[in-house]
């Protein structure tokens, strides 16, 4: 079924609840279902459960039921008494619906199909009662489970500081949960939704039962692609770091490979640095998801749409009906300007913003319109991302897109205004002992655990170049600024994390920073990314020799001086 734990582990109906649900069939007019819509109703136990299911399907509740909350694609209720059995109802998601059950076959049929499997060769799934169609819509009954999810039984019970006995209770159902996972794909099934609450647990004596539920998009291979698999392990991993450390999923994939000894070797250490990777980047993309929808608004009319932060210096400016094409134009001070990107400083009562206006008309940015993959877009996200991660840049205020469709050529950019701060090219020349200063601050190793940080998260920055990196002379403290090249990376020394690496190195050459720092640099990023320091050179390299050629820099320089490691 498609609900929580919580929800699956109810036994008082909600009075509160059951009258919005009255309302919402209301709304959507299912109260004027009679029984002549029930179709068809097969199974085991269909005379038992027929009047109950054409009450539900009018929107009523038969006596010992009660509603359960769940997604707005579905209906759920459950018996209130033992035995606790469930019905749910698949509404049409959306208007392909139909051409896909065609093809595919519909969720329910799906539904009961998959579960037959699991129970077939031997795994846990609720056993479906009866089935059937009524009003353009299919429904089941399933028995129910006396449990309540994964994930809200490690909160329930395992949520720091544990006992000693709890951490061993712990490690029992992290290694049951491992083997039943790994037993799922020996059998060539891959779930098609292995997110924790999907699972569902309870203690019996000491050990533990599970159940699999919303089996519908499950999937029998005759040969298991890794990609399958992956994406399995990642969705089960999904947990914050206090409920599900590192060593906890080791356990988990340990008895999952006990279970499933598919893997071995190289090909198992590249298998658990994909989950782990795309596991830190699922994490990050709720943690930035939830801080945008809690503190960020949307500004919408019929030129302008955007959103910014609440409570910022733009927050107070559109509050007060400012139109942001007027607004910069006002901005008298310049900071960087070409063929399609202008940066102006606007300067006000509120404080001060750096705002930057892109435009063009090129055929690529009408191409990226219609993807919804604008720069603005990218960079909006890209920021949050950075904040996230604890990374110093100017905090981002907000953004505008003017006009609609392919008319939408102009939009603004605003962010943070860096008091008292010049970038690094700067600060090179007016520093006196410039290199004494960078080793005072350790800049060097500062920046090189920063970017280590972000690469260890699945981000790059894109243009790692001096003049990119704002700095306090008094303070040492120092921002990345032009998030504008920033990406995802898709492995472990991807072409961003090289461009990132050889960039800075160059602009330490150039500038003339002592070798020793260059060796500083790559050392303190390996060590953190646990990366071998010969390999990394190897790579970075071509890089940053064709970016010394690219600036006329004819000569063969490196990071390597007479054959040996700075």
């Amino acid at each position: 079924m498609s609900c929580s734990q919580d929800k699956q582990n109810s036994v008082k109906p909600d009075k509160a609840f059951s009258s919005l649900r009255e309302a919402f069939f209301k709304a959507m007019d299912l109260t004027k279902k009679n029984t002549d819509l029930l179709s068809s109703i097969h199974g085991n136990c269909a005379g038992e459960y027929e009047q109950q299911v054409m009450m539900m399907m009018r929107g009523e509740l038969p006596p010992g039921w009660q509603w359960i909350p769940c997604s707005q694609n579905s209906v759920v209720a459950a018996t209130i008494e033992s035995p606790i059995v469930y019905y749910k109802e698949f509404l049409s998601r959306n208007k392909f619906e139909k051409i896909k059950a065609t093809i595919r076959g519909s969720r329910c049929k799906r539904a009961c199909k998959q579960a037959d499997i699991l129970i077939s060769v031997g795994l846990p799934a609720p056993r479906i009662l009866c089935w059937g169609k009524g009003g353009g819509d299919d429904f089941m009954i399933s028995e129910g489970f006396n449990g309540i999810g994964f994930f809200q039984y490690l909160l329930m019970n395992f949520f720091p500081p544990i006992t000693p006995a709890k951490i061993k209770e712990k490690r029992l159902l992290l290694k049951a949960a491992g083997s039943l996972i790994g037993k799922l794909h020996l059998k060539g099934i891959v779930h098609g939704d292995l997110r924790q609450n999907n699972l569902l647990v309870k203690k019996d004596g000491k050990d533990f039962q599970f159940s699999f539920i919303d089996n519908e998009s499950n999937y029998r291979w005759s040969y298991t692609p890794v990609s399958q698999i992956v994406k399995n392990l990642v969705q089960f991993s999904i947990s914050s770091d206090s409920l599900l450390t590192r060593t906890d999923l080791m356990r988990i994939f340990l008895a999952y490979r006990a279970n499933y000894p598919r893997f071995s070797g190289r090909k198992e250490r590249k298998l658990l640095q994909t989950v782990f990777t795309r596991r830190k980047s699922r994490i990050l993309d709720k943690k930035v998801e939830c801080d945008i929808s809690t503190n960020c608004q949307s500004i919408k009319d019929d030129i302008f749409r955007g959103e910014y932060t609440q409570g910022s210096i733009v927050a107070k400016q559109f509050s007060q009906g400012v139109d942001p094409a007027q607004w910069f134009k006002m901005g008298n001070i310049t900071l960087k300007q070409d063929k399609n990107i202008t940066v102006k400083l606007l300067v006000g009562p509120g404080g001060d913003v750096v705002v930057k206006c892109f435009s063009t008309k090129n055929l690529l940015y009408y191409v990226k319109i219609w993807l919804k993959k604008e720069r603005v877009l990218r960079l909006w996200k890209m920021t949050h991302y950075f904040r996230a991660l604890d990374i110093p840049i100017a905090s981002p205020l907000g953004y505008v897109l003017e006009r609609k469709g392919l008319w939408r050529t102009v939009s603004y950019f605003y962010s943070q205004y860096l008091v008292d701060t010049c970038d690094l090219v700067v600060l090179s020349r007016n520093i006196k002992d410039f290199p004494n200063w960078i080793e005072n601050e350790k800049i060097i190793s500062r920046i090189a655990r920063l970017l280590a940080t972000l690469h260890n998260n699945g981000l790059y920055h894109g243009d790692t170049k001096w003049a990119n990196i704002l700095a306090n002379a008094n303070t040492g403290k120092f921002w990345l600024i032009d998030l504008d090249g920033a990406s995802r990376i898709r492995s472990n020394l991807d072409r961003g994390v090289r461009k990132d690496l050889s960039r800075f190195v160059v602009d330490m050459i150039e500038n003339g920073l002592p070798k020793h720092f260059l060796g500083e640099f790559v050392s303190e990023y390996c060590k953190v990314r646990r990366l071998n320091k010969e390999h990394v050179i190897q790579k970075i390299n071509p890089h940053i020799s064709r970016t010394l050629e690219r600036h006329k820099r004819k000569k063969n320089i490196s990071i390597r001086h007479d054959n040996e490691i700075i």
